[in-house]
């Protein structure tokens, strides 16, 4: 076996295209945590990010990265499957909710955030495919697949847009889709994209690009300016950070397919950029409700209206 490097926190990392590269920490914290409190290790660990190495372990104080394209080989007994470097969960449906006299339908769900808990943790799946509406089956439409996509790329995923190291990431992402409805032999118009906050932005992205019914909730749609200013997800310099010009522009190029947001205007920030979407073109709900006072809220606070409307759009009935 061959022996690892290990680079301490004053070395310079020489990137050789290696599979893994270690960082001692010197602390049960790993290089991401400290990164949050230390401006100059918070650099080291963006270049790592652009260098297309993700952490995924840390033990006896070394912060362990993996090459994005090696990963696969961490993800044994994680039920996952692959397209390209796409990973994803499918699901079919079970017992009572299947019934052939009805046609397939596919609802594609992009992964929130992760809970405070487990927001910086070193473990991949915590980060990037953290548990969201497991049950989410039991109150749909019945004959429904799901496709869970894990948004793998740079430190908590990048909202499933492209990075400098992943300029392709968008389009596998949609490449993976096809897939999966083709594979399963699902018509166009029975598919749903979904997604909350990190995922509602992958969600409307994606589903105004290749013209998807949709519904998003309260979608992180730009980390510029005010909006980010802490650069808490770790995406400034990686990749684009406004994706409201892009959403309006795929509106006015393909537009078939009902698209739905779900915001508050009790969360001013995010309510701002949703409302920037042009709304002739996509229906924007906002969920007044003195509930919500911050941006997790939202979609705790809108479950029965995000069911009626994913049930709604599945069933092929205009909301």
């Amino acid at each position: 076996m061959i022996k690892l490097k290990v680079f301490n926190l004053n070395d310079d990392i020489k990137y050789e295209n290696q599979e893994r590269i270690l960082v001692k920490t010197g602390s049960d914290k790993n290089l991401l945590q400290l990164a949050r409190k230390d401006s100059g290790l918070k650099i080291k660990y963006k270049e790592l990010l652009a260098n297309d190495y993700i952490l995924y372990f840390h033990d006896k104080e070394i912060s362990r990265f993996c090459k994005r394209e090696h990963v696969n080989k961490l993800f044994d007994g994680l039920n996952l499957e692959q397209y390209k470097n796409i990973f994803y969960r499918l699901s079919m449906p079970q017992g009572r909710k299947v019934n052939n006299k009805v046609e397939k339908k596919l609802i594609v769900i992009f992964a929130k955030m992760p809970g405070a808990n487990q927001y910086d943790s070193p473990k991949i799946p915590h980060r990037m495919l953290p548990p969201f509406f497991d049950d989410l089956e039991r109150s749909l439409v019945k004959n429904v697949y799901t496709m869970r996509i894990m948004d793998l790329n740079v430190s908590h995923g990048s909202h499933y847009i492209n990075t400098v190291n992943y300029p392709d990431y968008e389009q596998e992402i949609q490449e993976s889709i096809e897939n999966v409805r083709n594979y399963l032999d699902i018509d166009k118009k029975n598919v749903v994209f979904y997604g909350v906050s990190r995922g509602g932005a992958g969600a409307i992205v994606h589903g105004t690009s290749m013209d998807y019914k949709t519904l998003a909730v309260d979608p992180i749609l730009n980390i510029g300016d005010k909006l980010e200013a802490n650069d808490r997800r770790l995406l400034k310099g990686l990749r684009k950070e406004d994706l409201v010009p892009m959403v309006n522009e795929n509106l006015s190029v393909s537009n078939k397919f009902q698209k739905v947001i779900i915001c508050s205007e009790n969360v001013k920030l995010y309510y701002e950029q949703s409302m920037r979407i042009n709304k002739d073109k996509a229906k924007v709900i906002n969920m007044k409700d003195d509930k919500i006072t911050s941006h997790p809220e939202v979609s705790p606070n809108t479950v029965p209206e995000q069911l009626m409307i994913l049930n709604n759009l599945l069933s092929g009935v205009s909301v």
